[in-house]
């Protein structure tokens, strides 16, 4: 369960970094070029505004045009300037451009022309003359700038473009290369979660009874060591009853194991029935069994045993031998002073042994925890 929970946290955050990748890769694309396509579309505004001035001049020579057209004349070099430097920054391939920026150099050095034709207008009044050699040189650089712009502009939306693609691209490889790990980690956890639960099964099997399901001797051992160091801590009763089929050969060899193995079967769930869940019931080998009882005196677990004697009797076998009896015989003892199970056991087995010896079919109660006899119980009809 660990193992599928921590498998769920490393997914859920694979998950979210490849959102958050995809969502800023987005994002990128694209900012790369945006100062400077603003800055191309804000440039591409000056041809138009040359275009106006010059006709606004050359149509009406006043101060307020004179004064636009040395705002312009001052504004485009700058903007030209900065311009080249955004492109030298970039990403872009020189080639791309060299040819973009030689055109705006020669525009730049045809400035000072037009600035120099607008001076003598200024000064000496605007004539003919002047007004053609204005609008010559106004449409010549218009047209320059407004080619080179407009290139530039074209440039960076390609570019741009490019790189939306190859952000998408390296995106979907990221995510593709994030599914493949969370398949590896997938799979590397799904190994180890098999592995716990073979480990698991494999526990299960050596402290179970392969026939009957109940514990075996080994896990009743631990749990009889388990119980006796709560015993040591707390000073709880603890019992232990042990039961003997009566004449269980004669099953088998009247009817044959595979019947015999059903009564068995049959008589460990009548026990399961009967017992607490705390209680551990085992099978100790054939037709032996054992139910540790925590937490009960010599009184709990001779009533327990008193009902399984009941129950027994009145069992219906499986099978053909549906016609036959089977009963057993028990020996119930409590903890003493002892601190083990073996001392335990041997005095249990006693007991078991003293209720065979009288006749089967009966429970024998040995030494309370005071060291007091209890008197053998005849079985009642």
């Amino acid at each position: 369960m660990r193992l599928v929970l921590a498998f769920g946290v490393i997914a859920t955050l694979c998950f979210l970094m490849i959102v958050w990748y995809v969502s800023q890769a987005r994002q990128h694309v694209g900012a790369d070029y945006t100062a400077l396509v603003t800055d191309v579309v804000r440039a591409q505004q000056d041809p138009i505004a040359l275009r106006m001035t010059v006709d606004s001049l050359i149509d009406h020579p006043h101060r307020l045009h004179l004064e636009q057209m040395h705002d312009l004349l001052w504004r485009i070099p700058r903007r030209m300037e900065g311009i080249r430097l955004q492109l030298r920054r970039s990403e872009l391939p020189p080639s791309g451009y060299d040819e973009l920026i030689e055109e705006l150099a020669y525009v730049a050095s045809r400035l000072p022309a037009l600035e120099a034709a607008v001076d003598t207008a200024a000064a000496q009044g605007l004539d003919r003359q002047g007004s053609e050699a204005i609008l010559v040189l106004g449409m010549e650089i218009e047209e320059g700038l407004a080619w080179a712009y407009s290139e530039l502009n074209e440039l960076l939306h390609q570019a741009s473009a490019e790189q939306r693609r190859l952000m998408e691209r390296l995106a979907l490889a990221v995510a593709v290369l994030m599914l493949l790990l969370l398949l590896a980690i997938g799979t590397v956890m799904w190994m180890l979660l098999h592995l716990h639960r073979q480990r698991e099964i494999m526990r299960l099997q050596s402290r179970t009874d392969d026939l009957t399901g109940l514990s075996n001797r080994r896990w009743l051992l631990e749990s009889a060591a388990q119980a006796f160091e709560r015993r040591l801590r707390h000073g709880s009763p603890l019992s232990l009853i042990l039961l003997d089929l009566d004449h269980f050969k004669t099953i088998n060899d009247a009817f044959g194991h595979p019947v015999g193995d059903e009564v068995l079967v049959a008589f460990s769930r009548l026990l399961e029935h009967q017992a607490r869940k705390v209680d551990v019931v085992a099978r100790m080998g054939g037709e032996e069994f054992a139910i540790l009882t925590p937490d009960s005196d010599l009184v709990d677990a001779e009533t327990l045993a008193e009902r399984i004697l009941r129950e027994t009797r009145a069992m219906t076998l499986p099978g053909p031998a549906a016609d036959r009896q089977i009963t057993v015989s028990i020996g119930v003892v409590e903890a003493g002073t002892e601190t083990g199970f073996d001392r335990l056991y041997s005095r249990a087995d006693r007991e078991l042994y003293r209720a065979k010896v009288a006749g089967r079919d009966r429970l024998v109660v040995g030494h309370d925890a005071e060291g007091r006899s209890r008197p053998q119980r005849l079985p009642t009809d």
